[in-house]
């Protein structure tokens, strides 16, 4: 079976999906489709810049057609999706981003940019009548296991492309990257239940089933219709490879010493305070080192969440001053724009936080939080606040809340 040869009505396990009142121009709309050497398997493709719905007659001329036509542009037209249309991005997607100059924005959406794809996603399911086996396989979930045919995983490949449905579900959002967009649809819109949705008897299974398939989590998430990534994430949290549970009990000060004394030695220093904002620290190294029976994920979050700020020294903050307080001050600090730490207003400064007893204590926090920065001491002012601006703000922004918006309140208040 070729793709010319599957018949236009696309059938899931319940919902026929008729796509009669959909017509599709078959007119190429964009040529970088067959100019650009990173998006070949997509040069054969169908593609389209708008969708045209309509009570189509077969009989009409084109003429009439067109009049009776409602054209309405569902598919994005920024060069960034026409250039890169696909999901996976390598290397040389990334240098054809850099040498055409595109701009492409990375990190959490907002709210406005939340709206658009859920209601681009919402506009795609209505005109295709998914049912919530079809929207989980758009998604993503399951779309290639052993429970569909091999001419039915080819003809949803098919539909897949006809539909154009990356390009529709980028619509509005010209500066986000495709592989950006559905990997934030799959997490906002899926409804695959979370692990700690699974009833007590299910989640024995789910204990076993490693052990007789493999980590094959898709397989075995989709025997219980669970998020195949909250599966393997707790299953690598609590489990080792063998299938032996970890030790979840309360942290001993004996597991804190050990933990610290093995990262001493991994990381070649004795001033932790170095690597208090480190990515990608060799977390399995560490724990198997220090010999402690837990999971790397509970380690590098027993770090992240505790270890660091005792090593930081903010137990010492004073005024009851808190993490997030400190964000504040870093956001204030970068927004005021001192060009050298002699220039601070600390007047200024320490209006916006009446908690704080004396300048003494604002004075005694900040050294406390500048000195987390490595190399502090033969860093600039501009360098120092740059650093924490881009390493510690991020941990604090609220998720619910659009951007800086929380920072942005406090600063002008």
């Amino acid at each position: 079976m070729n793709d010319k040869s599957i018949d236009k009505n696309f059938v899931t396990k319940t919902t026929l999906i008729n796509k009669n009142n959909i017509e599709f121009n078959t007119q190429s709309a964009n040529e970088y489709y067959h100019t650009s050497s990173s998006s070949s398997d997509y040069s054969n493709c169908n593609t389209s810049n708008t969708i045209i719905s309509s009570d189509y007659n077969s009989n009409s001329n084109n003429n009439n057609r067109d009049k009776n036509r409602n054209i309405e542009t569902l598919l994005s037209d920024s060069p960034l999706h026409r250039l890169i249309p696909y999901a996976r991005m390598n290397s040389k997607d990334k240098k054809l981003l850099i040498d055409n100059n595109l701009l492409v924005i990375n990190g959490k959406f907002s709210k406005y940019e939340l709206e658009i794809l859920t209601k681009n996603w919402q506009k795609f399911c209505d005109d295709y009548e998914c049912d919530e086996d079809m929207k989980t396989r758009l998604l993503g979930f399951f779309a290639f296991s052993d429970r569909y045919s091999k001419p039915e995983r080819k003809t949803f490949r098919y539909f897949m492309r006809s539909s154009q449905f990356l390009l529709r579900l980028a619509n509005g959002l010209p500066n986000r990257s495709i592989h950006e967009i559905y990997y934030t649809a799959r997490r906002k819109f899926n409804t695959l239940k979370r692990i700690s949705q699974l009833s007590d008897a299910d989640k024995i299974d789910v204990n076993r089933l490693p052990l007789v398939y493999g980590r094959k989590w898709a397989k075995i998430a989709e025997k219980y219709q669970c998020n195949p990534s909250s599966l393997s994430t707790y299953y690598i949290t609590y489990y080792d490879s063998n299938g032996e549970p970890y030790y979840r009990g309360k942290w001993t000060p004996d597991e804190d010493r050990r933990l610290l004394a093995a990262m001493r030695r991994v990381l070649n220093t004795d001033d932790l305070r170095q690597h208090i904002f480190t990515k990608n620290i060799p977390y399995k190294q560490i724990r198997d080192l220090a010999e402690i029976n837990r999971s790397e994920i509970i380690v590098a979050n027993r770090w992240y969440t505790n270890l660091r700020w005792f090593i930081a020294q903010w137990d010492q903050l004073e005024d009851q001053w808190t993490h997030k307080d400190s964000a504040r001050l870093v956001y204030c600090l970068f927004r005021y724009n001192f060009t050298d730490e002699s220039d601070i207003d600390w007047d200024v400064i320490k209006e916006k936080f009446a908690n704080i007893s004396s300048f003494n204590a604002l004075m005694r926090n900040w050294r406390l939080i500048k000195q987390t920065v490595p190399t502090f001491e033969s860093k600039s002012y501009k360098q120092i606040i740059d650093f924490l601006y881009d390493n510690l703000l991020p941990q604090y922004l609220n998720p619910d809340d659009d951007g800086l918006k929380e920072f942005e309140i406090f600063f002008d208040n």
